[in-house]
This record gives structure tokens, C-alpha cells and sequence, in this order.
């Protein structure tokens, strides 16, 4: 399966730095042009979420027969539970003539970008940086389900994360969501 102009982009930053909210935006006002990779599962469904558009619910042979097949670009085991992403959910959203995005973590970029430019996709990757500690401090206990001591293990690690930015194609400080957006606009439909 080789994909010589797919273009897939990959959204990533420390917690709290803004990326489901950048991404809530960039759906709704590119919503023809970007869409999401939904991740496959092993988890049971839970109340509220949507086969196809929170995750793609399997069971765990079902999973298994697709790792088998080639057809998981990556997953892991967390906490019981199989996730991960697989070649026919990126073909399903480059066939509606859209940029499939993934909204994953630092770790996750560092191990996904080179699966996927090995497969001959072209990798464009974002990284979002808070305006400073204070402010992401700021928004991480704002969303007021942070314990002070996993407050600060956060910032611990979103200190390293942070180390890491040069490995990114593109940095974007996150001061003010609309300059945000209209950033990553740019330099996604530039070409």
C-alpha cells in the first residue's frame, strides 16, 4: 500500500496547550478539507460516543485479524484496551479528497512520523507551545480536574515536551485561537 502524494498532518503539543480546541475550530471552518483520523478500539462503547466518529469500536479478534492483515499503521495495549489507527481509515478521508490530521501527543509523533514517511506518505507536523509555564499552568487548572501534584507532573512533562519542538516542521505559540487557526491555515493550504 504506497501513497506517493498523501499528505497527512499531525497536530501535537504538551497538555493543556489547546489542540482539541484548535481542532474543534479548524473542523468547523475547514470541515471539506481536514478531517480527523478516528482511532479503532478494543474498549466497549460508552454512553454518548458514536461508532465512527469518537472511535471504531472492534472486538479483540476483529482488532487481532486487522494487525494480522497489515492493515494497523500503529497501535498499543493501554490499560487493557487495544488503540490505534489503520491504513483504510487515512484511505477512506484522502478519498473524500481531505488532509487526514491526527491530534496525538509529543511521544506519539516521534514514533508515528517515521511509520508513516517509511509507507511514502509526506508528514507535515505542527507542534502548539502555550505563551509561557504561567499560562499553561493557567489552563490546566482551570479545567479544575488537576490535583496539585499531578498539576505539576504535567508541567514537569510538558517542560520536556517542550525540548522537543525542533523536531517539528512547524511551531505555532498559541496565544490567541483565530492567529492560531489562521496560521495553520496558511501553511496547510499553501501548497
Amino acid at each position: 500500500m504506497q501513497q506517493i502524494d498523501s499528505h497527512i498532518l499531525i497536530l501535537s503539543g504538551p497538555s493543556g496547550v489547546g489542540k482539541t480546541t484548535v481542532w474543534e475550530v479548524l473542523q468547523q471552518e475547514y470541515t471539506s478539507r481536514l478531517e480527523k483520523i478516528v482511532t479503532t478500539t478494543t474498549r466497549a462503547k460508552r454512553e454518548g460516543e458514536i461508532e465512527g466518529k469518537h472511535y471504531y469500536f472492534l472486538s479483540r479478534e476483529e482488532f487481532q485479524s486487522r494487525i494480522d492483515s497489515g492493515d494497523m499503521i500503529e497501535y498499543a495495549l493501554v490499560h487493557g484496551n487495544y488503540y490505534g489507527s489503520t491504513f483504510k481509515e487515512l484511505e477512506r478521508i484522502m478519498e473524500l479528497g481531505k488532509y487526514p490530521l491526527y491530534i496525538i501527543d509529543p511521544q506519539g509523533m516521534v514514533y508515528l512520523k517515521p511509520l508513516l514517511e517509511h509507507r511514502s506518505y509526506t508528514v507535515q507536523t505542527f507542534f502548539l507551545l502555550p505563551p509561557s509555564i504561567e499560562e499553561l499552568r493557567f489552563r490546566l487548572s482551570g479545567r479544575g480536574t488537576e490535583h496539585s501534584e499531578h498539576l505539576e507532573l504535567r508541567l514537569a512533562n510538558a517542560l520536556v515536551e517542550m525540548e522537543e519542538q525542533d523536531f517539528y516542521d512547524h511551531k505555532i505559540v498559541n496565544t490567541d485561537l483565530n492567529k492560531t487557526i489562521q496560521t495553520l491555515a496558511n501553511i496547510i493550504f499553501s501548497k
